[in-house]
């Protein structure tokens, strides 16, 4: 598999997992252990490798600026949630922390999605391609 394609698993897995904790409201041992797992791999594959994705040509002025560093953010973000519910199955922080931690994760996602969809809307820099699988590609 490539970058790329991990990548993509990661990012999309990730994101049903936190719906799947969040909607249900499961503290599933096994759902946050695939989290956490997921996590893991990619925010290590992210600190190892860097960031897979660029701002592009037409994202320009304080955003093109900006963009790396929303990002990093948005790797903290989902470091933090998966180091609190890491911990929380380890019984070393408590699962409201965890919890919580997974509600950040999703507001801040949503403020991400819609910044991706901004640019690929507004700008037709085609930033959705980035992140989704190719047979979508003709979609979008």
């Amino acid at each position: 598999m490539t970058r790329r394609g991990l990548t993509i698993l990661l990012h999309w897995g990730t994101l049903m997992l936190v719906l799947a904790m969040i909607k249900g409201g499961s503290a599933a041992p096994a759902l946050r252990w695939t989290f956490v797992v997921f996590g893991a791999v990619w925010v290590g594959l992210a600190l190892v490798k860097g960031l897979l994705g660029k701002p592009g040509p037409k994202l320009t002025g304080a955003a093109r600026a900006a963009y790396p560093w929303m990002h990093r953010g948005m790797y903290a973000v989902l470091g933090i949630a998966v180091a609190l519910n890491l911990g929380a199955l380890l019984n070393l922080t408590t699962l409201d922390m965890a919890w919580n931690s997974l509600l950040v994760l999703l507001v801040a996602s949503t403020f991400h999605a819609i910044f991706h969809l901004w640019r690929h809307t507004t700008l037709y820099d085609g930033a959705l391609r980035m992140m989704t699988p190719r047979i979508w590609h003709k979609y979008l």
